[in-house]
């Protein structure tokens, strides 16, 4: 017999889409960073640097919690994240394993509230450890705080999952408002906020951390390198209260996964200023490509979706059945995520497009191709 989770653990959409973008010509199925934005020279230039200037230590069993060095760089970076709280630093081996961790340390078959839609992959993390997985509503302002207030009023979740800017998938970001109302409830009805954050370094000017209004440390606030730098160094962390901190930093002992190597690399890319000059670019850079997606949709007749304030992804109403939508596409050299399985409750018809591995010429070629096959199916 296998265990609960062995049993729920099945192949992600995200995973399949990105597997079948690999064989078309068009990849919008895919969430790593655009492949012409990687700083593969500074990155293999600084491995080198690291190896010379530390030599072996660089290659040593990591540290439960993360090298002390980067720890210091990333306490730097904070305040360019908009955050000024006091706390503890933990390193993880990027958001996901962050997302592991915290699950790990705080669910045991509870109830947990997500917003709908949510992010499949690292929801799955939660989704596993918990017993009752609560939908949120999600409009073009984030999370519903009106329907988080009815729904606490009957049922107590341990934490609320969400993603407050450039939100995987629907690409909107949560208003100041809430993120303050937010945390005043999560004080009042007593449940921990995780706050994933991924995409702040490269989304130009957005409200405050809901980290920011934490009083009562509440807000376990979650981010990485992935987007700013590149996803396969495989480098996040966690910032939260102490006490919080120590125990996730504790369990990282039960893995040691994240490689020493890639801390000092990452910790001297920080000195450098590599990635603190790499915000702005990035930021224009996903806007431009992010509105030719947004023009081509609303030119070939898509209307049903909330255009993006920033980050990688937008999620379309086709108005037909998704999955049966990417069988024809990808045979005319399209990939892209049915959205389906990042819903609770709904989706059939959702899908998410990807601006990162297409170009832009490639991104109009892709709506094209969409448009002619809902076209064809809806005749």
């Amino acid at each position: 017999m296998v265990s609960r989770i062995g049993k729920e653990i099945e192949l992600s959409p995200v995973e399949m889409g990105s597997r079948i973008g690999r064989t078309v010509e068009i990849n919008m199925a895919s969430g790593t960073p655009d492949p012409r934005t990687i700083p593969v020279n500074e990155i293999r230039d600084t491995f080198q640097e690291v190896l010379d200037e530390i030599g072996s230590k660089s290659l040593f069993y990591p540290g439960a919690g993360g090298q002390q060095d980067l720890i210091e760089e990333i306490e730097k970076y904070l305040p360019r994240l908009g955050i000024s709280k006091m706390g503890r630093v933990v390193v993880t081996s990027g958001a996901q394993h962050a997302l592991e961790l915290i699950s790990k340390y705080l669910l045991q078959d509870d109830i947990i509230a997500v917003e709908n839609p949510t992010f499949v992959e690292t929801f799955m993390a939660l989704k596993l450890r918990s017993a009752v997985s609560l939908p949120i509503y999600l409009d073009k302002d984030g999370i519903s705080i009106e329907e988080l207030e009815k729904v606490t009023k009957i049922v107590k979740p341990k934490l609320v999952y969400t993603i407050p800017n450039c939100h995987n998938p629907a690409g909107v970001n949560m208003s100041e408002d809430r993120r303050k109302r937010l945390v005043e409830l999560s004080e009042e009805r007593d449940f921990f906020i995780v706050e994933d954050d991924p995409y702040r370094p490269i989304a130009g000017c957005l409200p405050k951390p809901i980290k920011e209004y934490d009083r009562s440390g509440k807000v376990i606030y979650v981010s990485s390198f992935s987007k700013i730098l590149a996803p396969g160094l495989r480098i996040g962390f966690v910032f939260a209260d102490e006490i919080i901190g120590e125990k996730l930093s504790l369990l990282e002992q039960l893995d040691f996964s994240t490689s020493t190597l890639n801390q000092y690399v990452i910790a001297k890319i920080l000195r450098k200023g590599l990635i603190y000059s790499r915000m702005e670019s990035l930021s224009l850079h996903y806007k431009e490509k992010m509105g030719v997606l947004v023009d081509s949709l609303m030119d070939a007749g898509f209307h049903n979706f909330n255009v993006p304030k920033c980050g990688f992804f937008l999620l379309v109403d086709l108005g037909v059945n998704a999955d049966v939508v990417l069988n024809e596409t990808a045979k005319r050299g399209l990939s892209f995520v049915p959205a389906k399985a990042f819903f609770l409750r709904g989706g059939d018809t959702m899908a998410r497009l990807s601006i990162t591995m297409p170009s832009e010429e490639q991104i109009k070629s892709g709506v094209k191709i969409l448009k002619d096959v809902v076209s064809s199916m809806r005749n």
